[in-house]
């Protein structure tokens, strides 16, 4: 139950994720359109791109690199090591992770709360509210880092790493034409 739950919000935040990269096309597209052939650029679209669509594109799919297994990892000693120490290995890594992004979450919570408290703003041509997207990045980690603690207890208690059979059969879900 808790390992579909985990897939299920994990795929919520890659579909975000998903929307984000579109729209972020889509405004890019339509702000070069406007600035060389109408001479009206969308006022504030760097500020809009780099605060929100950005963040949300790289911070929002960290939970599902996690359920999927597909963070970068050396795998140097691990294809000739045991079983017993490919597990312990496992389990540091999920530790150590839940622990780096568990503490960036915790770490970035403060300047997030503060830029609300402040009504942080992006004043140039046009002023674009910045506090909202300063949530993305302590909520993507801690996901992250929530994914993370799964993986380690399902190692733990010998069930070995999330399914990667279930974040495939949501996410071949999303390919398949209608």
């Amino acid at each position: 139950m808790m390992e579909k739950l985990t897939v299920g919000a994990s795929k919520v935040l890659v579909l975000i994720c998903s929307a984000a990269l579109v729209l972020m096309m889509l405004q890019v597209t339509l702000d070069v359109a406007g600035k060389y052939l109408l001479h009206e650029p969308i006022p504030g679209n760097e500020t809009i791109v780099a605060s929100y669509y950005m963040v949300a594109i790289v911070f929002l799919p960290l939970a599902w690199v996690e359920v999927r297994g597909e963070a970068i990892v050396v795998e140097l000693l691990y294809g000739i090591a045991s079983r017993p120490l490919r597990q312990l290995m496992a389990a540091l890594g999920a530790a150590v992770t839940a622990v780096c992004y568990g503490f960036l979450a915790w770490f970035l919570w403060a300047p997030a709360m503060h830029a609300y408290s402040i009504g942080e703003f992006d004043a140039g041509t046009w002023d674009v509210v910045t506090w909202p997207s300063r949530f993305l990045l302590p909520a993507g980690l801690a996901f992250g880092a929530l994914v993370a603690l799964l993986q380690l207890a399902c190692i733990l208690t010998g069930k070995g790493p999330l399914s990667r059979d279930a974040a495939e059969d949501d996410v071949s879900e999303l390919s398949d034409p209608i």
